[in-house]
């Protein structure tokens, strides 16, 4: 059977991993995936439990359950490994981690690290940041607001539980409560059925970024977002088409203009003369926005672009009626800043209604939870947020087995702004004042 040979690690990306993993130094790693990352991680776990630090003060965070499994086993392996090793072996295994001045005491010492690791009340954690603020809830439920027996909801759970909510919420917009089916129908007319699906899964994805902007009512975010884009209040998309439809060349005259073009023009002035006549006729129904669109294609191309000057008119229309040019020219100028403005005022009602759709799947699917007495993974972060702001975070570390003293992220760059907050706050006194000068702490 054939095998493929195990590459050497180059001496230089060895030396880089000691110096990332030498527990007397904060360090950020950066490296492509599959490049030993996580080795370096355990690496200088090893050599902080080598140099005596209780395991119970070793804080190891990973993005996955997954990560922090696999952590704990390249830990806990390799100090297994050294349990058993005689001398020669153990001393040259520790010189590979970047470790010297190896005497008898610290390879006895190295032995048992493994049962010491095991057996130390707290033990070594490796777990997910999830995890870790569960802990935390239920160590202080009163302290954080939560139900004192609750209960991480499982992901089929959670989708049930949002599946019910969006349930009642869309029961809710059929009879119109609150303005809801207005909003529903709205984002229904603009997607397609899976479309629509997709758009609510999303939206509830980032629920976490939405929060501030949520209930709608209340948050000033129709305020914001017509700030963002440039709207007055009274500029609604209903009122930009008005405008551009009624406020320029008069409906009145389009029939007389349609004439003028086919009487005079060439075959692309008939073109536009049809779409005139199909703008008017749409007028007639009292509907603008069904007018709009006939409207816009004598001075648009179907992809959006304006017509160039002679694909508005031809020479024949300049040459015979140039006053009748002359006016399309100017209309098709006022059209071209109103379209954009239309587009924005859509992006604005758009927004709003998807917002209002999922601020009532949100309120139902909390109400369901808070029922049931779960949280989900959003909570736990929100609520360890609030609950160290709230607190005097060093009590309550120093009531989490006696404190931290070494905090280790693994995926990092995949680490959220509210979980950065709180490690922020795990890690506030590391590097100023006493928590600095009574002992070492890393990050």
């Amino acid at each position: 059977m054939l095998t493929a040979a195990r590459r050497a690690v180059p001496e230089l990306t060895r030396e880089r991993q000691r110096l990332a993993s030498d527990p007397a130094t904060s360090v950020w790693v950066a490296a492509n995936a599959g490049s030993g990352k996580t080795h370096v991680l355990a690496q200088r776990v090893v050599r902080l439990l080598l140099e005596g630090v209780a395991p119970s003060r070793i804080l190891c965070l990973t993005y996955t359950k997954a990560a922090a499994a696999n952590m704990a086993a390249r830990v806990f392996g390799m100090l297994a490994g050294w349990a058993v090793m005689e001398d020669g072996d153990l001393r040259k295994a520790i010189e590979n981690i970047g470790e010297d001045g190896i005497d008898q005491n610290k390879l006895r010492f190295a032995r048992r690290l493994f049962a010491r690791t095991v057996e130390t009340p707290g033990g070594l954690k490796v777990q997910t940041i999830h995890a870790f603020c569960e802990r935390l809830l239920h160590l202080f439920p009163f302290e954080a607001n939560v139900a004192a027996g609750f209960r991480v909801i499982e992901d089929i759970e959670q989708a049930d539980v949002l599946a019910g909510a969006r349930q009642h919420a869309l029961a809710d917009a059929a009879q119109d409560r609150d303005g809801l089916g207005a909003a529903v129908r709205r984002v229904a007319s603009e997607t397609w059925a899976g479309g629509f699906q997709d758009l609510l899964r999303e939206l509830l994805n980032r629920r976490a970024q939405l929060a501030p902007w949520l209930p709608v009512a209340e948050t000033g975010v129709e305020s914001a977002l017509r700030e963002a884009l440039s709207l007055s209040e009274d500029e609604t998309e209903a009122e930009i088409i008005r405008e551009m439809v009624e406020d320029g060349i008069h409906p009145a005259e389009w029939l007389a203009i349609a004439e003028a073009l086919r009487a005079c023009g060439s075959t692309n002035d008939k073109k536009r003369a049809a779409d005139l006549e199909a703008a008017c006729n749409a007028y007639e129904s009292g509907d603008p926005s069904l007018t709009l669109a006939p409207y816009l294609r004598v001075f648009f191309k179907s992809e959006g672009a304006p017509r160039s000057s002679s694909d508005l008119v031809t020479q024949k229309i300049v040459r015979s009626c140039s006053k009748l040019a002359e006016q399309l020219a100017a209309e098709q100028a006022r059209l071209i800043g109103l379209v954009e403005k239309r587009k924005a005022a859509a992006v604005c009602e758009r927004s709003l209604a998807l917002l209002k759709i999922g601020d009532a799947i949100l309120q139902r699917y909390t109400r369901m939870k808070r029922d049931r007495g779960l949280l989900d993974f959003e909570d736990l972060i929100e609520r360890t947020v609030q609950l160290l702001k709230r607190s005097d975070h060093r009590w309550i570390l120093f009531k989490l087995d006696a404190g931290l003293d070494h905090v280790l992220v693994d995926e990092a760059q995949d680490t959220s702004e509210a979980q950065w907050e709180i490690l922020a706050q795990l890690t506030e006194d590391f590097f100023s004042g006493a928590g600095q000068r009574l002992t070492r702490r890393t990050f």
